[in-house]
């Protein structure tokens, strides 16, 4: 992402765009950690501008004009968001970047598996309820200004903008507006709703590694303090929004009333079959370590790199794939006569946390 990209040929709403970015990111300051992740990753412009402008100041700062009632209702029904699944961000809209949306906004933040695969099922209705069947709809994927790093893989038809992409299959990510072609990263899923106004939307993930895996499902994720989610290293997140159009105008997308969701994929779940145990010195013992997913299913042909840190020898595998039952292993060693602690770390390949086994050598 560039810092300082160059805007002189960018449209008025583009500009807007960018102000309200500049202005989430000075709120940004002095705000509690989850305040910080949350105006980084919704910021304005009916794509979420943010990022972008970090270091230029436009012509005009955008006014807030509150949200009016949408003609077209929008909500995620599969898998339906409530509060064991989900997050719910949408008190960080009000009277902020709702104004980007119809006044029916939801926000939620949700967890998928990194590399796995994802299906979202969208109900679309008129303002009463009546349900708009058989009609061409979207699921806007990397949503225009999210800065969202995902990448992804679909059998459905999809509408992009750009040229940057290797088939029409492929999902890009969103390059905040600092390519040529200003934004153009956005992909839109290209559905169509049956008798009761429902669309299904399937893709396939395909980072390498995602953030680490969560404490709950209804919790927030740790990532860097202060840092934008575009830019942090523990975040990786796309912004999903449905729309009526492949790439809605902002006065468009002001009257549609949806869920937008911005779906964070995670790691498999590193867990040590022992944590802490006693090894005589001059042995060898066998480390095992269990790879999960977010349904509790083991996780197969996942690199997993190992650390050691303290007394005893040097590990001599530095990294394992997962087998079928989701482990890995690596042995330790130390001379007689050793005593003390020794850590050995085992992560994700490209994660940046992992997840500890201690060994207390002894006589």
């Amino acid at each position: 992402m560039s810092i300082g990209c160059d805007i002189t040929q960018s449209t008025e709403l583009e500009k807007l765009a960018l102000s309200r970015a500049l202005s989430e990111r000075q709120k940004m300051k002095g705000m509690k950690m989850n305040k910080k992740l949350r105006r980084s990753i919704v910021g304005g412009f009916s794509a979420l501008a943010l990022l972008g402008a970090l270091a230029i100041q436009p012509a005009q700062a955008a006014g807030y004009v509150a949200p009016v009632s949408g003609s077209y209702v929008m909500r995620l029904v599969s898998p339906l968001p409530g509060t064991t699944n989900t997050v719910n961000i949408t008190a960080d809209a009000k009277g902020d970047w709702d104004q980007f949306y119809g006044k029916g906004l939801n926000a939620f933040i949700m967890y998928a598996d990194v590399k796995g695969d994802v299906s979202l099922t969208y109900k679309y209705t008129n303002a009463a309820g009546v349900a708009i069947t058989n009609a061409t709809v979207y699921l806007i994927v990397n949503k225009k200004y999210s800065c969202s790093k995902t990448t992804f893989s679909t059998t459905m038809s999809t509408n992009y903008p750009g040229s940057n992409r290797s088939s029409t299959s492929a999902i890009v990510r969103d390059w905040c507006g600092d390519q040529p072609q200003m934004g153009a990263g956005e992909t839109a899923i290209i559905g169509r709703t049956d008798n009761f106004g429902k669309a299904t939307y399937t893709m396939k993930n395909w980072n390498i590694s995602g953030e680490q895996y969560p404490a709950a499902i209804n919790k927030m994720n740790q990532y860097s303090k202060g840092i934008p989610c575009g830019d942090d290293t523990m975040c990786m997140q796309t912004t999903l929004a449905p729309s009526m159009s492949a790439h809605p105008s902002e006065a468009a997308e002001r009257g549609e009333d949806k869920d937008l969701l911005f779906l964070h994929f995670v790691n498999p779940k590193v867990t040590a079959l022992t944590t802490t145990q006693k090894v005589k010195a001059g042995t060898t013992k066998k480390l095992s370590f269990k790879l999960t997913n977010l349904a509790g299913d083991a996780v197969k042909g996942t690199t997993v790199t190992f650390e050691s840190f303290g007394e005893g020898d040097d590990v001599p595998e530095w990294s394992e794939i997962s087998d079928k039952d989701g482990l890995v292993s690596t042995t330790v060693s130390a001379a007689k006569g050793t005593l003390g602690l020794q850590v050995i770390r085992a992560k994700v390949y490209g994660a940046n946390k992992g997840t500890d086994s201690k060994v207390y050598w002894i006589k």
